[in-house]
């Protein structure tokens, strides 16, 4: 950033001095130039010289031509030859003053009528240098942004593109003002596949040094009730931590984007329809389907049909005897509801339970509730789908999860 600011300043340093210098020079061009001598200024001066004749007195002479007139000593000023010779030939000579105000004058023995000033001043520019000043300075001013502009630009692309292309490199001129925080950019790149890749390896491990060892511990509890002993308790257990690192490495291939969506036209409601039949065979409250019309939407129906069966399952576990499941439509979104009649949650909980491992209940028994990352990877797959997840104040007492799912189709 020092580069920036030492560029910055550095060019608003020479600008200025450099186009104060340029106008001032034309402006001094300007004002060294001597205005035309009106036209009507000839037979003036040919009337004062005449009037100049039957006065002896600057006063009176004055009062005769209703000008001002002042003497002065003929020394006082510097003329030119030619004007000293019609000076000492009785002519009036015309004059502008530094106002650009015009004078006559007459040479009346040792003394030297000023006559005027007659007559408005010439004009002048008066503000157009610093209108120039403006107007050229912001030219230059454009001229050092626009680079700077394109390189910021072409940043700002490359990390939109970064989640779909995290291999394409960003690559700037060495002289860009921004190439330190390209050169960054590349590094944090690297860095992030760095961390990706090792998560990756790390979901591997999980998937072959726990799930083998539970699959042994699951085949050795099966072996052992064939010989009558009662394992029930155990292989609930190896039960629970199975269904435990599944969930976790669904969330590691979630983060890692190793999943990609498979878009199609997915009938919502049929989908819901099969899926409240489905939960509704599990222990716990009865799933009440209020489903009205048919939606088709496109989307991935293996992660949508996931993320409702999410809500709907931890909708049962705090429900107190009910679950209902409807939608709403607005222009172009199609709202899931899931309501349960529970204890609800209160508003200041809503946004932290999205985060990982996150369970409102702190025993973390696991009668109340998983690890803390179904309402996780229902977020994340709405954030895949350009939707997002709300929660608020369920009609019937309890929570309502709201899934928002951008859709343009109804059948």
């Amino acid at each position: 950033m020092r580069r920036l600011y030492v560029h910055f300043y550095g060019f608003i340093l020479l600008a200025v001095i450099g186009l104060g210098w340029s106008l001032e020079q034309i402006w001094r061009m300007q004002a060294d130039t001597v205005p035309e001598i009106p036209a009507w200024v000839i037979p003036f001066s040919e009337a004062a010289v005449e009037a100049s004749k039957y006065h002896q007195s600057a006063q009176s002479f004055s009062q005769a031509i209703n000008q001002p007139v002042n003497t002065l000593m003929v020394a006082s000023v510097g003329w030119l030859p030619d004007q000293r010779e019609a000076l000492a030939n009785g002519n009036a000579v015309p004059l502008f003053n530094s106002d650009q105000q015009l004078y006559l004058y007459l040479q009346k023995g040792p003394q030297l009528w000023q006559i005027g000033p007659i007559g408005d001043p010439a004009p002048q520019p008066q503000y157009w240098y610093q209108a120039a000043f403006v107007v050229l300075l912001v030219v230059l001013a454009t001229l050092w942004i626009a680079p700077l502009a394109r390189d910021l630009r072409r940043l700002e692309l490359q990390l939109k593109r970064f989640p779909k292309e995290p291999n394409e490199q960003l690559s700037l001129p060495k002289r860009s003002l921004v190439s330190n925080i390209g050169q960054s950019f590349n590094a944090m790149r690297q860095q992030i596949q760095h961390l990706l890749g090792l998560q990756r390896e790390l979901t591997r491990a999980v998937s072959h040094d726990l799930r083998t060892p539970l699959a042994r511990l699951k085949f050795a509890i099966s072996m052992r009730n064939e010989r009558g002993e009662d394992l029930t308790a155990l292989a609930e257990d190896v039960a629970e931590m199975e269904q435990l690192v599944g969930t976790l490495l669904d969330y590691a291939k979630m983060e890692g984007q190793e999943e990609l969506l498979s878009l199609s036209q997915v009938n919502i409601t049929e989908l819901c329809t099969n899926l409240a039949d489905k939960l509704n065979t599990m222990p716990g409250v009865t799933i009440e389907n209020k489903l009205q019309g048919s939606v088709v939407c496109d989307c991935d129906g293996h992660y949508i049909e996931r993320a409702i069966q999410n809500l709907v399952v931890n909708a049962k576990r705090h429900a107190s005897t009910r679950v209902e499941l409807s939608f709403t439509q607005t222009k172009g979104t199609l709202n899931i509801h899931v309501d349960d009649d529970g204890p609800g949650i209160a508003p200041e909980q809503r946004k932290r339970i999205l985060d990982p491992f996150v369970r409102l209940e702190s025993s973390r028994s696991k009668d109340s509730g998983g690890v803390g990352l179904g309402l996780t990877i229902v977020a994340r797959i709405m954030d895949w789908h350009h939707g997002s997840i709300e929660i608020s104040e369920s009609p019937i007492k309890g929570a309502r999860f709201t899934l928002v799912l951008p859709c343009r189709k109804t059948v």
